[in-house]
């Protein structure tokens, strides 16, 4: 889960083939991975376009940049 967290983490609308190849999972190791982000909410889900990205709020708790 953490690749796929890692290949989302720009916060821009991602193919799941570009997931794939970052996040080096199968197929349908994938799909189990986006069914379960989608089912709490974690990610966004543009099933007519097939991308996937990753919720704002979560991406800002994820990849907060530390503050001086």
């Amino acid at each position: 889960m953490a690749e796929v967290l890692d290949a989302l983490a720009d916060g821009k609308w991602h193919t799941k083939r570009e997931i794939l190849e970052k996040a080096k999972l199968k197929p349908t190791q994938l799909e189990t991975v986006i069914k379960f982000l989608e089912d709490y909410g974690f990610i966004a889900v543009d099933t007519a376009k097939g991308t996937v990205r990753l919720d704002e709020k979560l991406r800002k708790l994820l990849f907060q940049e530390a503050s001086p």
